[in-house]
């Protein structure tokens, strides 16, 4: 087994546990940057191998130009470190990116989150409480939240190239739901559902298997747990923020960032670069990857980002629409754009896009 696989691994287990407070790098990181260094020449000779790579990377670049630019003229260099964390996150994702062919590697990342979930699965009950909206090790609980989710898609997709059992995937996933539950995140919850009704609807086997799977996970839980669903306030307060958007003011647009885009338009075409939001009277990015690209990087660096999916619209099934909602869904409404992780389940979606079409072209042309 390579090193680098090793190293992989330990960086998915690992990658729950946050360390150090919120917008820093955490201890996954670590295994990261190595798994970057060892891999350096690989990533370097990879940028340009297809056009979501190409695209990306020159996304990466453009952010890098923009935030130095605003650097130099408000005199803040805390803009540029946003950019490093995309270039982080891209040369991870070139790492993942080299591997997919190689089943071995595909193997250890479904054992390795096999072993993060069930993890988390038994620290859970030892978590003193953290309100309705339960963020386990991680900073706040949506990123809880996109962790469950990232990890619902990863596992599907690798279920599907590795052709696993369906009853122990099951398993699984149902813990990552779990997760996102507990978070109380609205969009997480909504894209899982989306996620589940493809799944369900997929295969009466898994209608069947995820009925059987619950009720056990129910019974386990509450019998080594002693956990009382009527207390489980995390369900009563995702039933109210999907009944009730005007739960919290936080939810409303304005404290979201959006209406600075309209306040100032002057920025949308080469971007206001992105960070030292006291320039607009505000303390908080804009709570969506699309709406930030937008304002921080224009018109231009938006359709760069976008550009890099463009394979997307090729022969698009169904069950990649199922697989990508979940996650674009939640980013719509959140900043995910930092996140190595999300990055790393976008790949993953795009190469069971392309192993479909290659798969289609075969039995085309045999």
């Amino acid at each position: 087994m390579k090193f680098s696989h090793y190293l992989w691994a330990i960086y998915l287990i690992a990658y729950p546990f946050y360390l150090l407070p919120e917008g820093n790098p955490q201890v996954a990181d670590l295994f990261g940057a190595i798994l970057i260094i060892v891999n350096l020449k690989s990533i370097l000779t990879s940028i340009n191998t297809n056009t979501y790579t190409k695209y990306l990377f020159l996304f990466v670049i453009y952010t890098f130009i923009v935030n130095t630019i605003w650097m130099l003229i408000i005199g803040d260099i805390l803009i540029i470190k946003n950019s490093i964390f995309y270039l982080y996150s891209f040369f991870l994702m070139l790492v993942i990116f080299n591997r997919l062919k190689d089943v071995s590697f595909l193997e250890i990342t479904f054992k390795a989150l096999s072993i993060t979930l069930i993890v988390q699965a038994l620290l859970f009950p030892f978590i003193k409480s953290q309100g309705v909206r339960t963020q386990m090790f991680f900073n706040n609980p949506n990123q809880l939240a996109l962790w469950g989710l990232c990890l619902l898609v990863i596992l599907y997709v690798l279920t599907r190239l590795l052709n696993t059992k369906s009853s122990y995937t099951i398993m699984l996933l149902v813990l990552c739901t779990f997760f996102i539950l507990i978070s109380a995140s609205r969009a997480a919850l909504g894209g899982a559902i989306i996620f589940w009704v493809f799944f369900i609807i997929k295969s009466r086997k898994n209608l069947i298997i995820f009925g059987v799977a619950s009720v056990i996970a129910f019974i386990i839980v509450d019998f080594n747990f002693d956990l009382d669903l009527k207390n489980f306030a995390a369900l009563e307060y995702n039933f109210d923020r999907f009944s009730n958007n005007t739960i919290s003011g936080k939810q409303s647009i304005g404290t979201r960032g959006f209406q600075r885009i309209g306040e100032n338009p002057q920025y949308l075409l080469f971007g206001a670069g992105e960070g030292a939001y006291e320039r607009f009277n505000e303390s908080i990015e804009l709570h969506s990857i699309f709406a930030s690209i937008l304002f921080s990087y224009g018109i231009f660096g938006l359709l760069l980002y976008l550009g890099a999916f463009k394979l997307l619209v090729v022969k698009l099934s169904r069950e990649i629409m199922a697989v990508i909602l979940p996650i674009i869904l939640f980013a719509t409404v959140h900043m995910t754009l930092r996140i190595p992780l999300f990055w790393i389940t976008l790949l993953f979606v795009i190469y069971l896009h392309e192993e479909k079409i290659r798969a289609n072209n075969f039995f085309k042309t045999g």
